[in-house]
């Protein structure tokens, strides 16, 4: 609730508030109808009445208000919510979170629903709900304290069961949400892989996959949605057995002349609310425990973190001394020593597996070496702004042109367009402009024109440090040749990872090393 409007918040107290008092009014109104039936007094009908309409007519539009201060704290909320989610994982995404896309996906489109229904929704819920139950309780002290106090007693021994079946919900919704996540992982793979899956007519092979998912994930739910109705059942339970008791005390104490029939009608029917209303908050509270790691993950996410902004910067010179890399127990890369200056062409070949990709990470700071150090213009990777990359698989939105060269930042349109120029993208701009859709993964541009996408955005935030990982792995050799030629003669430094490079390109390389068993061998 850090998010929310505080002034929407006030507002919605205010409203709920005026909600909540309809109910205590309708008791108090009930009451009043033996009352003027004990007295008999014909005069107080007609203003009774009025009265009765007046206030049924302001406590709806209360209602109605109410919930519609309500549905603006939940758009704020989840404005900020997302808003402030989406930039802590994007700062904390390292090349490790292997399901990142998938997991996080399902948590935004599913997890964040649930915190909204079950918990944003449940919180405002209960000041209306704890209005009733306070405001109905002090009306039904002010007929009578001991009668109340005794449906008070009774409704206390409820509240303990919540706490029964709190790590049961918690644990079935831990579990929904697992089974949920790789639904959505395996859901995504279909669709995507339709195309093979109708070619080789293999509609049953993955119907077996997707099925067994779907089991599970509606399984799942149904478990923790019955884990839940059973807590409420129980209390449920508990709450007419609790309910019954007193009413017939205030029956017998009625009959003794202790209480007037006015007062006992009163007592009994606010007790009803009293009771229904606590019981809506034992409930709210058994679907609030239902949220509990959802909430834990988004404090984690929310956390502060330590690391500095780089600041954009003009490279001069980049040191690795000893560098070695672990995954686990297994070595991947040994004692690497290197040094590259400005406007040095870098070339590192080696057999796929060998660790290419793994040394370009430590040098952009995704990976954190296990030993040694690395550090560009004598101050650590983290603090240093002015490096790209060139990816394996290029990085592509599903958007414009304009959007995938300026990832949203401003630039004017003749820096784009000759940022395109220099990487050979001219003749896309100019035939369909920058506002051209790519479409999913690029599905509108050539595989060539992917990677000279990259390129350009290289080019057009202008870093004195590019890195190349297998950034012509899969086209062909005149294509490779071609973006060789784009990419090296840039007046930048370039770092490239490659198993197999055109030898009509090597010549432009100022050096050329050989990664082989986790060592960093100079070519002669």
């Amino acid at each position: 609730m850090k998010l929310a409007n505080k002034k929407l918040v006030i507002l919605a107290i205010f409203t709920a508030v005026l909600a909540g008092l309809a109910t205590p009014f309708n008791a108090a109104m009930y009451s009043f109808i033996f009352k003027i039936i004990e007295t008999k007094h014909l005069n107080w009908i007609v203003p009774f009445v009025v009265v009765i309409i007046l206030g049924f007519v302001v406590f709806s539009i209360a209602t109605y208000f109410n919930t519609v201060v309500i549905n603006k704290n939940v758009v704020v909320i989840n404005q900020r919510l997302k808003a402030c989610l989406l930039q802590g994982l994007l700062l904390r995404r390292t090349v490790n979170d292997k399901n990142f896309v998938t997991q996080n996906l399902s948590f935004f489109m599913n997890d964040l629903k649930l915190l909204e229904d079950n918990y944003i929704r449940q919180l405002f819920s209960l000041i209306s709900v704890a209005v009733t139950c306070v405001v109905t309780l002090a009306y039904s002290l002010a007929n009578s304290v001991s009668l109340t106090l005794i449906f008070v007693i009774f409704m206390a021994f409820p509240t303990v069961i919540p706490r029964l079946f709190r790590q049961r919900i918690t644990q079935r919704t831990a579990n929904w949400s697992q089974q949920n996540g790789r639904w959505s992982s395996i859901l995504k793979d279909a669709l995507k892989g339709a195309l093979a899956i109708r070619q080789y007519r293999a509609g049953k092979g993955m119907a077996h996959k997707t099925t067994t998912a779907i089991n599970q994930v509606e399984h799942a739910n149904a478990e923790m949605k019955n884990e839940i109705a059973l807590s409420n059942a129980v209390v449920d339970a508990i709450f007419y057995v609790c309910t019954l008791i007193p009413i017939g005390i205030g029956i017998y104490l009625t009959i003794l002349g202790h209480v007037s029939l006015s007062e006992f009608v009163a007592i009994q029917y606010s007790s009803n609310w009293i009771i229904n209303s606590a019981n809506q908050v034992v409930n709210s509270f058994n679907t609030l425990n239902s949220t509990v790691q959802i909430r834990q993950r988004i404090h984690e996410t929310l956390k502060p973190m330590d690391a500095v902004t780089p600041a954009e910067s003009s490279f001069d010179k980049l040191v690795l001394r000893d560098v070695s890399f672990s995954r686990g127990e297994t070595p991947v890369l040994m004692a690497i020593n290197l040094q590259v200056s400005r406007g040095e062409n870098i070339l590192i070949q080696g057999e796929s597996g060998s660790g290419k990709t793994t040394l370009l990470r430590l040098i952009d700071g995704a990976l954190t070496p296990t030993s040694g150090q690395i550090v560009i213009n004598d101050q650590r990777v983290s603090h240093f702004g002015g490096m790209s990359t060139v990816n394996q698989t290029p990085i592509v939105f599903n958007d414009t042109l304009r959007f995938n060269l300026t990832l949203g930042m401003s630039f004017p349109d003749d820096v784009i367009r000759q940022a395109c120029q220099e990487a050979g993208l001219a003749s896309v701009i100019n035939r369909d402009g920058l506002d051209y859709q790519i479409g999913d993964e690029g599905e509108n541009l050539s595989g060539g024109q992917i990677k000279r996408l990259e390129i350009a955005r290289a080019i057009l935030f202008d870093r004195g440090l590019i890195l190349i990982d297998e950034g012509t792995a899969s086209l062909d050799e005149q294509t490779s040749i071609a973006i060789h030629k784009t990419i090296l003669r840039l007046q930048k430094t370039i770092v490239e990872v490659d198993h197999h490079i055109p030898p009509e390109v090597l010549p432009l390389f100022d050096r050329v090393y050989t990664l082989h068993d986790g060592r960093l061998i100079a070519n002669h």
